[in-house]
């Protein structure tokens, strides 16, 4: 597959920046300083041993997995994100969406649909091509932007493999309650990060008493646009694929420069091991055992 971007009109930084301000000026009092290694704890080993409690919990390294998961979804972008990073919500494209992704290989393929049309993209370590409307295109912001996100849907959906493939150094901070619950909090430095970014920062939130992940707190390096922003992505639900937990209800807020809800969004379908092959994703044109629609889970928008 050649690398390809994005027929879609580019929208120029130059009109974006008036409301980007406007907003920070706005609703930066409001913002959550991301944690640095100065609040860590000391560093006495246990940070590895609660995350790689948690990995298990979750099914264990996806890596190891010889077969294939595929999932769908569905979600809702709040208005306010879709005006400030336009080119990274990239909305009018990426409202639903069918993942195919085989773990050990990893190759990861999406067709996201959306009231404009549809959004395909092939991802691979290194590589990505994206086309809209079966249309490949080259732009460089474009592919840069969708790396980052395709990176970042692939940890949500697949848990903390992700994050295994890629902390370099991963230390303690302190542990939070919310809700009447405890967390140990985690502080990962991810390198590479999501997309082009060399390194991403992720606090990771983990359940004391499931040590399964319920949020991620992230920095998002790779696309100009976000550089010095945060985000954090709680995960409200599970569900069984096969031997794994995945996460399939996410609540995704802006927490720095500013302070808003970003996008909540759904598993819709869930089922593994098709035996489907890369050439039945190739371009992002689903086919043969790749092109069903996910197993329907009966999940939508309500209570997340």
């Amino acid at each position: 597959m050649t690398d390809i971007a994005h027929a879609a009109p580019a929208v120029r930084p130059a009109r974006l920046l008036p409301l980007l301000l406007a907003a920070v000026l706005t609703l930066a009092g409001c913002a959550t300083g991301f944690p640095t290694v100065d609040s860590a704890l000391p560093d006495d080993g246990s940070a590895r041993t609660i995350f790689y409690r948690s990995l298990a919990a979750h099914g264990g390294d996806l890596r190891d997995h010889p077969g294939d998961i595929n999932l769908s979804m569905s979600g809702e972008w709040y208005s306010l994100i879709q005006r400030i990073q336009p080119v990274v919500t990239d909305a009018g494209w990426r409202i639903t969406a069918e993942e195919r992704f085989r773990p050990s290989e990893q190759l990861y393929a999406v067709r996201h649909g959306g009231p404009q049309g549809t959004k395909a993209v092939v991802r691979t370590p290194g590589r990505i091509a994206v086309a809209y409307d079966d249309v490949p295109v080259t732009d460089p912001a474009t592919l840069r932007a969708t790396a980052m996100t395709t990176d970042a849907f692939q940890m949500f959906h697949f848990g903390p493999s992700f994050i295994h493939w890629h902390a370099q150094a991963m230390r303690r901070l302190p542990d939070a309650s919310e809700g009447g619950r405890r967390y140990h909090r985690l502080l990962a430095t991810l390198r590479p990060g999501f997309g082009e970014a060399a390194t991403d920062d992720m606090v990771l939130w983990i359940d004391m008493q499931t040590n399964l992940l319920f949020r991620v707190h992230m920095t998002l390096n790779g696309f100009e646009t976000t550089q010095g922003a945060h985000v954090d992505t709680t995960f409200l639900d599970y569900a069984r694929a096969g031997p794994y937990l995945l996460p399939v209800r996410f609540h995704e807020r802006v927490r720095g420069p500013l302070r808003i809800d970003a996008h909540r969004w759904w598993t819709t379908g869930l089922d593994v091991d098709r035996g489907w092959q890369a050439a039945e994703v190739a371009n992002g044109v689903f086919t043969g055992r790749a092109a069903a629609p996910a197993t329907p889970t009966g999940a939508d928008g309500d209570g997340g």
